[in-house]
């Protein structure tokens, strides 16, 4: 996406880089957490997890809501709300992972470099997970009603078209992003209060397909980046072919 330009510039795609950041964050944190430490280093460590994981979540909501807007207030300025959308994600996970660790203090993570069950700390994780898993899904229906009554309208012009053929290829890509981001951690929370084997197994398939699933969505199935590669290697080929008819010539 480095050699993208019209990517790199793109509002949704500014949006999944900053998700991206937040899962590799996670990822990071949590190879680290397998290793042997304890006390501060492994209440920092929770506390790296926690935020990181808050913040995917965030991220996830944004995006989800930038699609929502846009179908609902097409004409709006769209650009200010990405400026706001770094500050919410970014400094609004501190916000909740700050306060949690001051108040349980030394019961904040266990002895696995996690939110403490007993504590109550790993309400400050369960809860924001439900409630943006519960945004998006309530979201992706408004988009998914919205997408569907666009299509049924007769007599549409062209520009009519496009823009829902861009709705459906945003809706796709969220529907991919939901269970790679969200609902994967659903069964993570189960496991705090369960000590179910089979979903330990789910969880940690579900997870390992993160980066997969969001390769398949946002870059392999997406028309926004098969686009942008015809149009670079398209113009290359051109550029090649017109060299080659000049030094021919020559």
């Amino acid at each position: 996406m480095f050699g993208f330009k019209d990517l790199r510039n793109s509002e949704r795609y500014k949006l999944l880089r900053n998700l991206v950041i937040a899962l590799l964050c996670v990822n990071s944190f949590y190879l680290v957490r397998t290793l042997q430490v304890s006390g501060i280093a492994c209440s920092f460590i929770a506390a790296c997890l926690h935020y990181s994981l808050l913040a995917a979540f965030s991220w996830m909501v944004i995006i989800s809501t930038d699609v929502y807007m846009k179908i609902n207030h097409p004409f709006a300025d769209h650009s200010k709300r990405f400026t706001y959308s770094r500050f919410i994600c970014w400094l609004g996970s501190v916000i909740v992972v700050g306060p949690t660790a001051g108040i349980t203090k030394g019961n904040y993570a266990s002895d696995k470099c996690w939110l403490n069950a007993k504590s109550g700390s790993i309400w400050t994780f369960i809860f924001p997970m439900c409630i943006s898993n519960l945004i998006v899904l309530v979201q992706l229906i408004v988009i998914g009603y919205v997408a569907f009554k666009k299509s049924q309208l007769p007599n549409q012009t062209e520009e009519e078209m496009q823009t829902l053929k861009r709705i459906r290829n945003m809706f796709r890509g969220i529907l991919f992003l939901v269970p790679a981001v969200g609902l994967s951690w659903i069964f993570g929370g189960i496991i705090v209060f369960c000590d179910w084997q089979a979903m330990e197994y789910i969880y940690v398939i579900v997870n390992s397909m993160q980066g997969f699933l969001i390769l398949l969505s946002q870059f392999v199935f997406s028309n926004e980046v098969r686009q942008s590669f015809r149009k670079r290697f398209g113009n290359q080929i051109q550029q090649d072919s017109s060299n080659g008819t000049e030094s021919v010539g020559a």
